[in-house]
């Protein structure tokens, strides 16, 4: 089983083709499909309530949704944009689409579009509607998407286990947390 706690040959020499940002991302994805390819559709679709709220399908149309919204964003960046009900959340099929849709812009993308300023709106209470308008770059939202993406790996990774599902061991580690395993 492959783990990015452990850096191989071939990590070593990828890192020369793209930015760090964009082979975060790819990580990321590449990730995501493994999980889909260890799931059948019913455990992609299945809930574990109490504990966990959501489906497994549910967790990855919500991480999907934000790489979608910079993905498809054409003046702003709107991550109140969601699909809640989309068939992603019930087809592993459609998210394995995605991810391969997702990876094939991430790769085409250079150096200077990362550095690209891009604007994005947000809401940001609970308690009542309040939306933020902010300034940020590409390379920066990609880099949120894909961190947010791994803190819904970890939800995954929870229901797999409540499911009795083998997920990969680091599927849901932090970069940061790995880091820090790998100088254990």
């Amino acid at each position: 089983m492959h783990s990015v706690l452990k850096k191989t040959e071939n990590q070593a020499t990828d890192h020369a083709v793209h930015s760090s940002a964009i082979e975060g991302c790819l990580e990321v994805l590449t990730q995501a499909s493994r999980c889909l390819d260890m799931l059948d559709d019913e455990d992609y679709k299945a809930s574990v309530k109490p504990y966990v709220t959501s489906s497994i399908g549910e967790h990855f149309r919500h991480w999907l949704d934000v790489f979608q919204a910079i993905y498809q964003a054409d003046m702003v960046i709107d991550y109140n944009k969601r699909r809640r009900g989309h068939a992603v959340e019930t087809s592993r099929l459609i998210a394995q689409s995605e991810i391969a849709e997702l990876t094939d812009w991430l790769m085409s993308l250079s150096e200077k579009e990362l550095k690209k300023t891009v604007n994005l709106v947000t809401e940001v209470a609970l308690s009542h509607t309040q939306t933020c308008f902010m300034s940020s770059t590409l390379e920066r939202e990609i880099t949120f998407a894909a961190l947010h993406a791994n803190h819904h790996f970890a939800m995954v990774k929870v229901t797999a286990n409540l499911m009795n599902k083998p997920i990969e061991a680091d599927f849901g580690i932090a970069p940061a947390t790995a880091s820090f395993l790998r100088g254990q």
